[in-house]
């Protein structure tokens, strides 16, 4: 096997690695981004019956809201509906 050859074996794993770990670092970021507003406006988040509620306001009514099976996703839910409305 040549160099090249043996370069290019070697390269595909590690090629794959360094994607793999710049993927995780990207959903760390995401992730932070998701909370930046949440921990910013501190909105309530209450358990709902079986989901969980992300309320910023006294009610529901004059408030915004999103709902979710997790605490994560009833902010995720919480913060499209921010987006949405301002």
């Amino acid at each position: 096997m040549t160099q090249e050859e043996l370069f290019k074996v070697e390269s595909s794993p590690r090629q794959h690695h360094q994607d793999m770990e710049h993927q995780s670092k990207m959903n760390i970021l995401v992730e932070q981004e998701e909370y930046n507003l949440f921990s910013l406006l501190r909105p309530k988040l209450v358990k709902d019956g079986d989901s969980w509620c992300c309320l910023y306001g006294s009610n529901l009514q004059e408030g915004i809201a999103g709902f979710g099976d997790t605490p994560y996703k009833a902010i995720l839910a919480w913060n499209k509906e921010w987006h949405l409305i301002t």
